[in-house]
């Protein structure tokens, strides 16, 4: 059955009800050892029905929409735990962009080879091996009902490209990296490859360090995956109400040094920019730090009732799941300018231990330098709100990578062991 079909049975079922359709097309291409590898296409497309009754919540998914999961998700409501916060979101205003380049859903294969050529060519002229690359073409389309008056649909999508190199000279090897995302069709592949050749032959020769205190530059990659599994989880309402943030009850309190972090959903160019979140709400821009200070946190609809407010457009899901709250375009930005000496870090290993809830990390560095000259991995421990205090300065060099929005940070006296 259709949509509206199915929604006008829900009304006559449950007192508030949602029918959430998406369906994403990716084309994946793998490059190994220079050379085209495999292509992939996957498609998942599906419907997820949640349904309140007598605010007890019901939820069921399928790849086609039928009476059945209708059905299934009213019996799961019923039997379900009231909770007197359930609510779905009321109608909407959106703003009009929507990030979508046909030229992405018409790719070419033989423009997928000038791309591949173009990654390739840099590392060649480098002598530099192209070990392992991905490139990815995705389209989004989604479309949202619900019986409180919601009827919205958006469309994206997004090309993203990931190099991994090696260089090689008499016995020492070392190797490099780069990754480039957008929403258009306008990567520069030439020079995603050139970055990734050209740090991997920076890299050798590296250094063992000893334990020492120095500053601190982490690049936007680095960056990115530090506050993916530290800063961005104690932000979220729902670890605030179930106390796993040290952030709780801080609003209004100076946390850090002078650095700004806002979620902008709105963003027009970036990633996570869409029309509405996973719920129908439309997008926003939240300050979430301004100055060092606490201003907010990020909200679905279910968290912001639980405190009497509203949504700030940070539902995410999938056909088959229920919202969580996640950022769209997480900016992180601040004044100072960058030193000249220190370590600088392109990238991390291991950030995905760390424990969002205390903020402690313990990670290994990947292309680190130290006043220019390359160094052997070393360990940097910490803790994320320590280190957000020690912030002295900020790059020019912004990069999106995955929600975080951030150019290359400075962090003064840093302890470090090699």
């Amino acid at each position: 059955m259709d949509i509206e079909k199915a929604l006008k049975i829900l009304e006559k079922t449950a007192n508030e009800a949602e029918i959430f359709y998406s369906r994403d097309k990716d084309t994946e291409i793998n490059i190994k050892n220079g050379k085209i590898d495999s292509y992939i296409e996957n498609i998942s497309e599906g419907y997820g029905i949640r349904v309140i009754v007598d605010k007890k919540l019901g939820f069921c998914y399928s790849t086609k929409l039928e009476r059945d999961i209708i059905e299934k998700a009213i019996k799961i409501a019923k039997i379900s735990k009231k909770d007197e916060s359930l609510s779905l979101p009321p109608s909407q205003k959106y703003h009009s962009k929507s990030l979508f380049d046909k030229r992405i859903v018409n790719i070419r294969e033989d423009e997928i080879n000038k791309f591949t050529e173009d990654l390739i060519q840099p590392c060649t002229e480098q002598k530099v091996i192209l070990s392992f690359g991905v490139l990815s073409f995705g389209t989004t389309y989604v479309e949202i009902w619900n019986t409180n008056g919601i009827r919205c649909k958006d469309q994206g999508t997004e090309i993203s490209c990931y190099v991994s190199t090696v260089a090689k000279e008499d016995m020492d090897i070392s190797t490099g990296f780069e990754y480039g995302a957008s929403t258009k069709l306008d990567l520069d592949f030439y020079n995603i490859g050139y970055c990734a050749a050209k740090l991997a032959k920076n890299s050798l020769k590296a250094r063992k360090i000893d334990v020492l205190t120095t500053n601190l530059i982490l690049k936007p990659i680095a960056i990115a995956e530090l506050l993916e599994y530290t800063l961005i989880p104690s932000l979220s309402a729902d670890n605030i109400q179930k106390n796993r943030s040290l952030l709780s009850n801080k609003i209004g309190n100076r946390l850090f040094s002078e650095i700004d972090i806002i979620d902008d959903g709105t963003l027009e160019g970036a990633l996570y920019t869409s029309k509405f979140d996973g719920e129908g709400v439309a997008r926003q821009r939240t300050k979430l730090v301004e100055k060092g200070v606490l201003c907010g946190y990020l909200y679905d609809t279910y968290t912001a009732n639980k405190e009497n407010k509203k949504s700030t457009g940070n539902a995410s899901r999938s056909y088959s799941s229920l919202p969580t709250i996640s950022p769209s375009n997480f900016i992180v930005s601040g004044k100072g300018k960058l030193s000249e000496e220190g370590l600088v870090v392109h990238g991390l290993i291991g950030a995905h231990t760390s424990n969002f809830v205390t903020g402690d990390f313990s990670v290994e560095t990947r292309n680190a330098f130290l006043n220019g000259k390359p160094v052997k991995k070393a360990i940097i421990s910490g803790n994320i709100y320590e280190l957000l205090k020690k912030v002295v300065g900020f790059g020019k060099d912004y990069k999106q990578v995955s929600n975080v929005i951030a150019p290359s940070i400075e962090f003064e006296e840093i302890r470090v062991a090699g």
